[in-house]
């Protein structure tokens, strides 16, 4: 038989250990997990305070794309191709066939719009030019987007440079 002062020592061993346990296994992951829940909540709060600063220009892009979207789903039932619709817009704005070239360069199917790439080339142009025509091709009536611009003074001339533009024309998905 165990006497009361070892009971007492195995009795306060025993509590120790509890103790230690739940130390190990209970409230320091609690409290580490709290921290983490506070660090996220204090990163979630200044993601959604930037949101909330972001919505005007959300809704902007928003009416933007629904104004892309009903563009294209209006090109759709167009007779012509891309190509000659392309190359007749590019005339209207002033641009004799000559002055420029424009050939395919692939397409790609996406989500909600299909797009056909076409690169056109043009030399000797003013830069008012350049950005009469890139202002004409991205608020025009055709679905077009504008990917890239490639700008290059002439080397003969400083006031006339060579432009090689990446154009998408959007189609709807399923076509």
């Amino acid at each position: 038989m165990l006497r009361s002062r070892e009971k007492v020592i195995l009795a306060l061993g025993a509590c120790a250990a509890v103790l230690i346990l739940l130390l190990s296994f209970v409230v320091i992951p609690g409290i580490s997990r709290v921290r983490s829940l506070s660090r996220a909540s204090v990163v979630a709060e200044k993601d959604l305070a930037d949101l909330r600063k972001m919505r005007p220009e959300l809704t902007r892009l928003d009416r933007e794309v629904r104004r892309r979207l009903t563009q294209v789903s209006a090109a759709a039932n167009a007779s012509q191709s891309p190509l000659a619709r392309l190359t007749a817009s590019i005339q209207e704005t002033g641009f004799p066939q000559s002055a420029f070239s424009l050939k395919s360069a692939g397409s790609r199917t996406g989500e909600y719009v299909g797009e056909e790439s076409f690169d056109l080339k043009m030399e000797n142009l003013t830069y008012l030019e350049a950005v009469r025509l890139l202002n004409r091709l991205e608020t025009g009536v055709l679905p077009i987007v504008v990917r890239s611009a490639n700008l290059k003074s002439r080397y003969d001339d400083s006031k006339y440079l060579d432009a090689t533009l990446r154009i998408g024309f959007l189609l709807p998905a399923n076509r």
